[in-house]
C-alpha cells in the first residue's frame, strides 16, 4: 500500500515538472545535488513527528524522482553553469541527433 502511494505521488510529480521547457529542466538535471538535496530536506522537515508510514511513503517517491532524473540526464543530456555561460553535454539519446 504504500508503495502504490508513492507510484501515485511520483506520477504528480512528474505531472508538475512536465510543465517546465526542456531548456529549464536540462538545467535543474545539471545540478542535480540542488533538487536532490531540495526534494529530500523538504520531505524529512515535512514529516518529523509524523506517521512513519507517510515519512517512508514520502521518501520512497522521493527516491524515485532521483532515480529519474540521473535517468533523464543520463538519456537527454543537461546543462551546467560555468564561467563561461551555460555548458550543454549530450546524452545517450541526443548524442547522434546533433
Amino acid at each position: 500500500m504504500v508503495f502504490f502511494a508513492a507510484v501515485v505521488s511520483f506520477i504528480s510529480f512528474l505531472l508538475i515538472v512536465r510543465h517546465l521547457s526542456q531548456k529549464w529542466l536540462r538545467r535543474m538535471v545539471g545540478h542535480m545535488w540542488v533538487p536532490d538535496l531540495a526534494v529530500h530536506g523538504t520531505v524529512i522537515w515535512m514529516f518529523l513527528g509524523t506517521s512513519t508510514l507517510g515519512l517512508i511513503q514520502a521518501e520512497l517517491a522521493a527516491i524515485m524522482f532521483s532515480v529519474w532524473l540521473r535517468a533523464y540526464r543520463k538519456a537527454f543530456g543537461c546543462e551546467r553553469f560555468t564561467l563561461r555561460g551555460w555548458k550543454r553535454i549530450d546524452g545517450m539519446a541526443t548524442r547522434f541527433a546533433r
